[in-house]
């Protein structure tokens, strides 16, 4: 068997020269262009020849899907992506012409996901160079429109059953692989209509103000606490007042005001219970209308499933005190989830980072996530 430390150190340089070069591919979602850096990973994939098919929903929206081992085995799904938020400000050098200071590398997606790509087209290369000895198949993908919701990505290829393995871990959680994702918030959009009466605005007392009532309402939720049941490892629900409009003119009393909050729960909840919770409440400030926008359950893993035990385990033999976790956010471990395929997040950057100016990554974390990988796929191999 190959040493994986050595293989890893022998092939840091052209890894991280990688990672630079997918920083630089300008993949910002929208528009997403996430072509750019499917060249580089597919350049990487022809030259350590591993078999890779491209899909793509709408053009230059290409997610790269590359297999290695026996695919007479069961079949495990690493998972990342090639797009970005955008740069924002507040940055200190150009986030899309990377800089290495003290071993991390900052620029935009260097830890989210454009590092965890890069440690997983690492992770494939060490496979492929083992691959006659591997019982079972190892899939490999590099995502597209992760951060729009994955329409274009992840959950197109499940939903055209491009994708159906028995198991997936996601690489996009943070952590520095101290965390194991197991269990994530659902995700409810409420759009909150409050009714008024219009009036003169030199009258004000002619008319029903929506925009008064509906402050009231957004006070009394301010510091609300939605009822439910403690989770073992997801905090309480959460309320976000995401958007407001109303009114007509300065010079009118507002006969409509709308809220759209958004809404993170728990196991123990339902949508239509909460929705009940919050009519209950409104009917004391005025006249309120509830229509749910969005809603995607909550998810969670068992913590006695084989993935769980298997990076538990692994991370402990290389010093890491591994424990099971969860998100109040959501990640493409949901999606996989719901479609009956277990799947946990697992991670090397921070929490700290993603998503913020100066977005960076450890070097140092980078490749030793990529042994601490390797030795996942060699332990799920043998189970």
């Amino acid at each position: 068997m190959i040493d994986v430390a050595n293989f890893v150190e022998q092939r840091r340089v052209i890894y991280t020269s990688i990672l630079s070069d997918l920083i630089k591919a300008k993949t910002v979602n929208p528009p997403g262009d996430e072509y750019l850096a499917a060249k580089i990973i597919s350049k990487r994939l022809s030259k350590i020849g591993v078999k890779y098919k491209e899909y793509e929903k709408k053009r230059h929206r290409t997610n790269i899907v590359a297999r290695v081992g026996n695919e007479k085995g069961k079949s495990v799904l690493i998972a990342t992506h090639l797009d970005t938020v955008p740069a924002g400000d507040g940055w200190n050098t150009d986030p899309f012409n990377p800089v290495i200071k003290d071993n991390i590398m900052y620029g935009r997606g260097a830890c989210d996901n454009k590092g965890q790509a890069t440690a997983a087209l690492l992770v494939l290369d060490f496979l492929k160079g083992v691959e006659k000895d591997l019982k079972n198949q190892y899939i490999f993908l590099f995502a597209a429109d992760e951060e729009m919701g994955s329409s274009l990505g992840l959950a197109y290829l499940l939903n055209d059953n491009l994708l159906s393995p028995d198991y997936a871990i996601v690489v996009d959680v943070g952590g520095e692989m101290k965390k194991i994702d197991v269990a994530e918030k659902g995700v409810l959009n409420l759009k909150v209509v409050c009714k008024g009466r219009q009036a003169h605005g030199s009258t004000p007392h002619k008319g029903v103000s929506a925009i008064a009532n509906m402050s009231k309402f957004i006070a009394k939720l301010d510091h609300y606490i939605l009822k439910h049941q403690l989770h073992r490892h997801l905090s309480r629900p959460t309320i976000n007042f995401g958007t407001i409009k109303g009114g007509s003119a300065p010079n009118t009393v507002a006969g409509s005001c709308e809220l759209v909050i958004n809404i993170r729960y728990l196991p123990s909840q339902t949508p239509e219970q909460i929705v009940d919770e919050l009519k209950k409440l409104s009917e004391r400030f005025g006249e309120f209308d509830f229509d749910v926008l969005i809603k995607v359950p909550p998810t969670e893993l068992s913590e006695k499933s084989v993935l769980v035990e298997t990076v538990k385990k692994v991370a402990e033999k290389h010093g890491i005190a591994a424990k099971p976790h969860g998100l109040s956010g959501a990640t493409d471990a949901k999606s996989l989830i719901l479609h009956g395929i277990p799947a946990v997040g697992f991670d090397f950057a921070d929490d700290n980072t993603a998503h913020n100016a100066n977005e960076c990554c450890n070097l140092a974390n980078l490749f030793k996530f990529v042994e601490v990988m390797v030795g996942i796929c060699l332990e799920l191999d043998q189970q």
